[in-house]
């Protein structure tokens, strides 16, 4: 099912090895260990400004994970998918999808020269109100540009706030 993550043990941080064998070597658990412990309760700016050790990487798998473990049903076996449309003229650019009725995933692609100029290319939030997982923002329901849901942090992670979401 899409969105689900494919992690491979030691590929927490940036992994620029090849297949196998290239990638079989010791993996490093005392970084791996000491960089998630400095990254908790971190800003996300604080986080970014640590783009070469891999940190944006590791902390988006813990901050993902601790949400699939607080919303079992949302991201376990009965949770459904469903693509959302983004729209705008760099709507290409953005992949969206719902899993369950209460995680909402952004994801840029093809970003090479696109930089942070999302234009008028936003998103059809279903109703809410919305937080995102990530950065802590709050957001309503409705049509909201990317260029706001994604200026603290490059990918988005929201979660439906109050009522039933299990």
């Amino acid at each position: 099912m899409p969105g689900i993550p494919d992690i491979y043990q030691g590929t927490e941080l940036w992994d620029h090895s090849l297949v196998d064998p290239d990638n079989r070597r010791p993996v490093d658990f005392e970084l791996r260990q000491r960089l998630a412990e400095e990254a908790s309760g971190r800003a996300p700016e604080h986080i970014m400004s640590r783009i070469a050790e891999g940190l944006p990487k590791l902390w988006l798998i813990q901050r993902a994970l601790a949400l699939r473990l607080e919303r079992p049903a949302t991201f376990g076996p009965a949770g459904t998918y469903r693509p959302l449309s983004v729209e705008g003229r760099k709507a290409a650019h953005a992949v969206s999808f719902m899993r369950g009725d209460s995680a909402v995933t952004i994801v840029p692609r093809l970003v090479l020269g696109l930089g942070r100029d999302w234009g008028d290319t936003s998103l059809e939030l279903p109703s809410g109100p919305w937080r995102n997982a990530l950065t802590g923002e709050q957001w309503p329901d409705g049509r909201l540009p990317l260029a706001e849901l994604l200026a603290r942090f490059p990918v988005a992670l929201l979660v439906r706030e109050g009522g039933a979401h299990e």
